[in-house]
């Protein structure tokens, strides 16, 4: 189910946890799983707007890429005032019966921590139960396209001044809870790096900057992509990075920013 696919993710990041090539296989089922039909992801388009496809865009492909929640197709929009050939941009869509599998996931998730956390004292401090019930939050708000869009339109608002690193622009007429249209990035994947060298981009520079861009958001900002994985990260061709899927976010508070500051101020001191 995708709850698992979620948790698999999750430990696709961890290479130190659960070693190399278990994590290298692990990350494939960030963008590579098999997708649903074309007619359904046409028929939940048409559902969210009430009209036929093709006056909502001029051109959908089939999926280009296919994760837990939800699938992306690259589609194009009809000509208009400012755009004579319309604007290529990517269209997310929500899995359908999702909601009802991750609630199926959950259950046995919530099982499974409860009973943990009755038989093996040890475990408690690990707080399984409140960890599940977290999950479950973070995705009930995922599986709204809406507030995806209100969280990058957010962050897009934040970093407009900042270098080498941007949010694409969402298509508000063509966005609804179960589609999200976004500009489509023309760019290379993080997870490609042979890709990135080959294009000539500098690795070192580009782990910088991400690292330094995490940085900025959470601690200047206090609101930071809560999943920014090599799949969720596309490099354009002046070196920019493009963050997508911003289904799960951060925020910190005043206080919680100064602690984490000192944290980090307390390593890189070796203090």
């Amino acid at each position: 189910g995708p709850s698992y696919i979620k948790l698999e993710q999750f430990l696709a990041t961890r290479p130190d946890v659960i070693g190399a090539e278990l994590a290298t296989d692990l990350t494939r089922l960030q963008d590579k799983l098999p997708p649903f039909p074309m007619s359904e992801a046409q028929t939940i388009i048409e559902e969210e707007f009430g009209r036929p496809v093709d006056e909502i865009f001029s051109s959908l492909s089939e999926p280009v890429a296919a994760a837990s929640i939800a699938q992306v197709h690259k589609a194009r929009t009809h000509p208009d005032e400012t755009h004579a050939e319309g604007r290529e941009v990517a269209v997310k869509v929500l899995r359908p019966d999702v909601e009802a599998s991750f609630e199926r996931d959950l259950d046995s998730f919530f099982w499974i921590a409860e009973t943990v956390d009755r038989v093996y004292p040890p475990a408690r401090r690990l707080r399984p139960v409140e960890t599940v019930q977290t999950l479950a939050d973070s995705v009930k708000l995922e599986m709204d396209f809406r507030l995806e869009a209100a969280a990058m339109s957010e962050m897009a608002e934040n970093v407009a001044k900042d270098k080498g690193f941007r949010v694409p622009t969402v298509d508000w007429e063509r966005t609804s809870r179960r589609v999200l249209t976004l500009e489509w990035v023309d760019g290379i994947p993080a997870s490609d790096v042979l890709a990135l060298i080959a294009a000539g981009h500098d690795m070192k520079k580009l782990a910088t900057q991400t690292i330094q861009s995490f940085l900025t958001h959470a601690l200047r900002d206090g609101f930071f992509h809560a999943d920014m994985h090599q799949g969720n990260l596309f490099v354009d061709a002046d070196g920019t990075l493009v963050a997508v899927d911003f289904g799960i976010m951060g925020r910190l508070d005043a206080s919680q920013r100064r602690l984490m500051a000192e944290i980090l101020y307390g390593f890189v001191q070796r203090d």
